[in-house]
Formats: structure tokens, C-alpha cells, sequence
């Protein structure tokens, strides 16, 4: 009798762990941690400064989980992982990211993060500065259709091919 309660308060345990869990993110993250540093340094000739299209239309570039490389102003290399774009037009990208030193060694990580409609985020630090200055990527809204990713030069971007999860 004892084991059988015991038994069914595990079963229960687990099945509430894995409810709240989201397993479309689970599996974005995955991929993402998949993609080692030479994999982005592979990639980092590719890099551009061109912004990337977000609008809420055909014109959309990106989705949800779909990972973008990127070169820092401090000249680190690093990736970030998409793991909802603009959900239900809530103006707000939420993703993960590493930033690696140039040993290849994570010198930035977070998860999580909240990054807004016209606010500005710094990779190295992984902060939303208060100053533009070394600000490395921009979400600029032109109105409530048309968004970009804009990299501040120096910082340049890319969508890491074969990203596509959904």
C-alpha cells in the first residue's frame, strides 16, 4: 500500500514537472546548445551588418527558433537562440544567448531574456544599457508593422543556417 502511494505521488510529481515545462522551447534550446564554437566561428566570415526583418508580415525573417550568430564591438563571437518572436504582437523577443571570449570559453550567458520594442542590448554584458554607447543590437520599430533587428556597426549578425525547428 505504502509503495503504490509513493509510486502515485511520483507519477504526479513528474507529470506536473513536465506540464510546465514547454517542450517546443526545451527542443529550441537543444538545438541551440548543440551548436558548439567552431560551429560560430565557422560562420563568422558570413557576418553582416545588414538588419534583419521582423515585421509583423510577409516579410517576417525570422521565427521562433531560429538562432542568429553574432560579432560583438568587442570583437567576441557568440549566439542567440529565438525562443518567441512578438507572440501575440507583445512587442517582445525572448531568447537565450552565449557570448564566447576568443579562447572559445563562455564569457556571457542568459537565458531567458526579455528584450523589448525599441530597447537596445549589449552581448558582451548582457544588460540593457542605459547609454547607446556600445550598444550591439538594436529592435527598431518603424511603426506597429514594420520591425528589424538593426547590429550597431561593429557588430554584425546572422541567421545560423538550418536553424529551422518548427
Amino acid at each position: 500500500m505504502k509503495r503504490s502511494i509513493a509510486t502515485a505521488i511520483l507519477v504526479t510529481v513528474l507529470a506536473v514537472s513536465c506540464l510546465s515545462r514547454n517542450p517546443t522551447i526545451e527542443a529550441y534550446r537543444n538545438h541551440f546548445y548543440s551548436i558548439n564554437f567552431m560551429d560560430v566561428e565557422n560562420l563568422s566570415v558570413k557576418l553582416t551588418t545588414e538588419k534583419i526583418d521582423i515585421s509583423r508580415n510577409e516579410k517576417r525573417m525570422l521565427k521562433d527558433g531560429d538562432i542568429l550568430v553574432y560579432l560583438t564591438d568587442e570583437d567576441r563571437l557568440g549566439k542567440m537562440v529565438i525562443l518567441e518572436l512578438d507572440k501575440n504582437e507583445s512587442g517582445m523577443l525572448l531568447f537565450d544567448f552565449v557570448t564566447y571570449d576568443k579562447n572559445g570559453k563562455v564569457f556571457t550567458e542568459k537565458k531567458d531574456v526579455k528584450f523589448h520594442s525599441s530597447y537596445v542590448f549589449d552581448f558582451d554584458k548582457g544588460i540593457f544599457p542605459k547609454e547607446i554607447e556600445g550598444v550591439k543590437l538594436w529592435w527598431h520599430s518603424t511603426d506597429d508593422i514594420e520591425m528589424y533587428l538593426v547590429p550597431w556597426a561593429p557588430t554584425k549578425l546572422l541567421k545560423y543556417p538550418n536553424a529551422e525547428m518548427n
